[in-house]
């Protein structure tokens, strides 16, 4: 017997949305290695590794800043309580364009690339928000609780807090005077 809990695993739909994805992953991979064998004929094999590294460099360096931006805004967004989940999605679609241009593979940087730019990202927003709103809801409702919570070794968002943590911290990082 199945229990209750997995009973969601063994639906049709689910089943057929699970391997939509894989088969529309593996044709991603197809590509992906057709394009470099090709441009590896073409540009010799060191070359066309140096692209790919490069790329991947330049996917971490440009999407890393834009990942670390969307989190400022979302932690400052949520130590004033205010909710807004676009900038969840919008973090999400970086996070996206960021791992598909790490991944190794011309059709996987194309689309971290159409992810990264506005009518990609504005797409991927519309689609992650109509489909995950009442999971972000409840991530930010965790994520608020986590800010305020008051255990140790928690950076408050209450500064009168935090400056008075930060003191707790110089004073037990500091030596006993030895000499007297």
């Amino acid at each position: 017997m199945i229990p209750e809990r997995f009973v969601f695993l063994t639906s049709r739909e689910y089943l057929f949305r699970l391997f939509s994805n894989l088969l529309l992953f593996g044709l991603v991979l197809l590509v992906d290695g057709w394009l470099l064998v090709r441009a590896s004929r073409a540009w010799g094999v060191y070359l066309s590794l140096a692209v790919e590294a490069g790329t991947a460099l330049v996917g971490v360096i440009i999407i890393g800043s834009t990942i670390h931006t969307r989190l400022n805004r979302i932690h400052s967004s949520a130590v004033a309580g205010s909710f807004n989940p676009v900038e969840y999605a919008k973090l999400a679609a970086a996070v996206a364009a960021a791992a598909m241009l790490i991944l190794p593979g011309f059709a996987g940087d194309a689309i971290g690339i159409i992810l990264y730019l506005p009518p990609g990202r504005h797409l991927f927003t519309w689609i992650f928000l109509k489909r995950n709103r009442s999971a972000l809801e409840e991530s930010y409702e965790y994520y608020k609780l986590s800010l305020f919570s008051t255990s140790p070794g928690r950076e408050y968002a209450d500064p009168e807090k935090h400056e008075y943590q930060k003191t707790i911290r110089w004073n037990s990082d500091r030596k006993p005077d030895t000499k007297r």
